[in-house]
């Protein structure tokens, strides 16, 4: 389905972002993957290329703009072209009452997990226009488009809802120049961050989002491949239709998406008429 197209993939040597990476190399694709961690780019790489070389590694930070123009360059150097772009790096951050948590931290938390899609995309659209069409994939993460908030994750929380709004908003000025972008809600997955909430303990992340952690941790949690799974439909031809839309990876299957024969305004949207929250179905 993605034979000769080209991805770049942040946060992509480990979690849900590595089993994207996988997904679309299965697919044909070749990509590049980032990380802050040289230990966790190595070993993502031996496992991305066993059957071919498909896949390069780049180390950065994209909370810096200086690693994300790097490492647009160095995808540009060794693909020759992007097609596709996974915004998937992210932290939880501070998990506390908000009058407790460093501001500092709040302010990294943005940066890695706003700022790094903002500035990825930003670099990536010039290289897409040039190409005459591309895709945009961000990973918007739990609890937005839900019935509740995540009290004492302000920080994460208050990031993604950005995601949401950034997807929609350039999804809508990029329409014209065949691009589509889309966010992924990728479903409670057992990743480091799920762990690293658990360390926490219910003392900084509440009774309730702990004990919810323990039991997803044991549970299995729901499959990253989901979420890959509708990354790789999302990369595809297959998806142009599809575009500014907040998608569900445990209730959106490609397969029920292929079904929809016309996408209206609202469908798949994060939307408040009548002082109720809208859904369309």
């Amino acid at each position: 389905m993605l034979s000769d197209k080209t991805a770049i993939i942040t946060g992509g040597a480990r979690g849900i972002g590595l089993e994207i990476a996988k997904e679309l190399v299965i697919q044909g694709a070749r990509v590049i993957i980032c990380s802050r961690t040289k230990s966790d780019l190595q070993k993502a790489l031996k496992a991305l290329n066993k059957k071919r070389e498909a896949a390069f590694g780049k180390i950065c930070d994209v909370s810096k703009l200086s690693d994300c123009k790097e490492l647009i360059k160095f995808a540009q150097e060794k693909l020759n072209k992007i097609d596709i772009l996974v915004n998937n790096a992210g932290i939880y951050g501070s998990i506390d009452s908000f009058e407790k948590i460093n501001l500092s931290d709040f302010k990294k938390t943005i940066e890695i997990n706003l700022m790094g899609m903002v500035y990825c995309s930003y670099l990536v659209i010039p290289v897409m226009e040039k190409n005459g069409k591309g895709k945009i994939i961000n990973l918007c993460g739990a609890g937005v488009g839900g019935s509740r908030t995540m009290p004492k994750f302000t920080a994460y929380f208050t990031s993604k809802f950005a995601v949401a709004g950034f997807t929609e908003v350039l999804s809508d000025e990029l329409k014209e120049k065949n691009i589509q972008v889309n966010s992924i809600s990728p479903g409670a997955v057992n990743t480091y961050l799920n762990q690293y909430l658990i360390k926490q303990g219910p003392e900084k992340s509440g009774k309730e989002f702990y004990e919810n952690a323990i039991k997803q941790q044991d549970g299995g949690g729901t499959p990253p491949q989901l979420a890959a799974k509708l990354a790789a439909y999302l990369s595809s031809s297959e998806s142009d239709h599809i575009t500014g839309r907040l998608l569900s990876a445990k209730w959106n299957f490609p397969e029920k998406l292929k079904s929809v024969k016309g996408f209206s305004n609202n469908l798949y949207k994060l939307r408040r008429i009548d002082q109720e929250l809208f859904y369309e179905k």
